[in-house]
């Protein structure tokens, strides 16, 4: 009889979701029956509270409990910044349609009305589409900004914090073109620049960098109406010393010192950087005793640590074309020689390298041991495959001791048509006459360079989409070089 029933019946399940959705859509465009009126600056805006509570536990808070004064009120003032203000109408609208378009300017100020109201699926949206263009806004002045607000809210965006981070310390040359880098904060700044793997052609380079960065901080500070010219001078006297000391004059050469000097922003504290500039003469002439007490101060090794730099002497650049028509294992092979110390009272100045790329995995073929100790002859070893996208560093040069390097991967990547340092590796290693051979392994996905043309990994560059191109990075850490820096984490900031 059920199985009769079961065939007999003549129920359907029948979706009409888009007509019920485009009826509520019809209540905020024709502003019909509104029981709630929200007042956003000039503007009023004609509301539902139960679509309200629907999409915000804020809102069902600030509406339902007898405990807030808005419960009983009609009509309703939030306090928005400008920003939020102007996109206000896009955020209410998206209650009743779920449906929003935001661009690079607008898109933070919804996310913070997001955050606020806590709308968790506003929220997403606007995190993945930040996500996926931060190159964009990086060169557009919207990335520091965008990072110091994530940021402040500690845990709650710490994924895209991080994305924004590394674009940040990967890319400083494209972030400080731009006018919002003046814009970053000094804390912020003072912990980017303990970092080691921060990616800067020079030390000397960096410092222009943050000599744009103090120059802007001082015409602000001279339009400040409530200070006196003593409390302007304090506080600019003040910004270059907690910023400057953590430029690592040291990793100048002596010529770049010698330019210092006569920079601009020298003239507003003169004695703080002829002391700064005689801490790199001290280094380069071997003053082993001045070495030794700077080193003992807070954070003073990182003085004599090198950063990732881009320059011909620090390393070399790959590009390898037409990645599609690569045979499986095929390996690329460079040479270049590096500096072997960072100081120049050393004579000695080069090292060779030999650098070799597997893009596509790596395959050692069977073979035959012979002579080895404890395995009998002819043992066979079988064909093995390492599904892997490798970098290996020989060591070519015999050393008189073991040595230590900072080996630092570049790998460029394209995101909103814009190319730019999308992968970092550092290694610290040991180099030594038995050790000569470093592998680095899992430089980019496997199977993410072998997805199809229609999904490209974006680490494949050009206008074909075809190239990659990474940069390495060999400096040699001497006994006065320090690996361990203050973290970067955001809820320090």
């Amino acid at each position: 009889m059920d199985e009769q029933m079961s065939q007999d019946s003549s129920d359907v399940e029948m979706n009409n979701s888009k007509g019920v959705l485009l009826k509520i859509a019809n209540l905020y465009a024709e502003q019909l029956m509104s029981d709630v009126c929200l007042v956003v600056g000039d503007n009023r805006y004609p509301a539902h509270r139960v679509i309200l509570c629907a999409s915000s536990d804020v809102f069902q808070v600030m509406l339902m409990n007898p405990e807030w004064n808005e419960c009983r009120e009609s009509v309703i003032e939030l306090k928005e910044d400008p920003m939020c203000s102007m996109v206000f109408p896009q955020f209410l609208k998206y209650l009743y349609v779920g449906q929003i378009k935001v661009s690079i300017q607008t898109v933070m100020p919804m996310l913070e009305l997001a955050d606020k109201y806590n709308i968790k699926d506003l929220v997403e949206l606007c995190v993945d589409y930040m996500t996926k263009h931060v190159a964009k806004a990086a060169t557009q002045g919207y990335l520091v900004s965008w990072f110091q607000y994530t940021i402040s809210l500690g845990s709650s965006h710490v994924n895209l914090a991080a994305i924004m981070k590394n674009f940040i310390k990967w890319n400083l040359d494209i972030v400080s073109e731009s006018n919002d880098f003046n814009e970053l904060c000094g804390m912020i700044l003072v912990t980017l620049l303990q970092q080691n793997d921060l990616v800067v052609q020079s030390e000397f380079t960096l410092f222009e960098y943050l000599e744009k960065w103090l120059l802007y901080k001082r015409d602000q500070l001279e339009k400040e109406p409530d200070m006196t010219e003593e409390e302007k001078q304090y506080e600019l006297v003040s910004t270059i010393e907690a910023v400057f000391v953590h430029v690592r004059f040291a990793m100048m050469s002596p010529s770049e010192l010698a330019k210092i000097l006569v920079r601009p922003i020298c003239q507003h504290h003169m004695e703080f950087f002829v002391e700064r500039v005689a801490i790199g003469m001290s280094y380069h002439s071997g003053q082993e005793e001045r070495i030794r007490e700077i080193r003992g101060q807070e954070n003073g090794a990182l003085q004599f640590t090198p950063r990732l730099y881009t320059t011909d002497v620090w390393g070399l650049s790959m590009a390898i074309n037409g990645f599609d028509q690569i045979e499986d294992y095929r390996s690329f092979v460079a040479c270049f020689f590096s500096l072997n110390y960072l100081s120049e009272c050393h004579e000695e100045q080069g090292i060779a390298w030999e650098i070799e790329f597997f893009p596509r995995g790596v395959r050692y073929n069977r073979a035959k041991l012979i002579g080895v100790f404890n395995i009998p002859d002819n043992t066979e070893i079988p064909e093995s495959i390492i599904r892997t996208v490798r970098l290996k560093v020989l060591l070519q040069e015999r050393l008189e001791e073991d040595r230590r390097f900072t080996v630092g991967v570049l790998i460029s990547g394209v995101q909103s048509k814009i190319t730019h340092v999308r992968t970092c590796h550092v290694r610290t290693a040991y180099f030594s006459n038995e050790q000569r051979v470093l592998n680095i392994d899992n430089l980019i996905p496997y199977e993410e360079l072998q997805l199809s043309a229609v999904n490209l990994s974006q680490h494949l560059i050009g206008e074909k989409r075809d190239t990659i191109r990474l940069q390495v990075v060999i400096a040699p850490l001497g006994e006065h070089a320090c690996t361990e820096t203050p973290p970067f984490e955001f809820g320090n900031l």
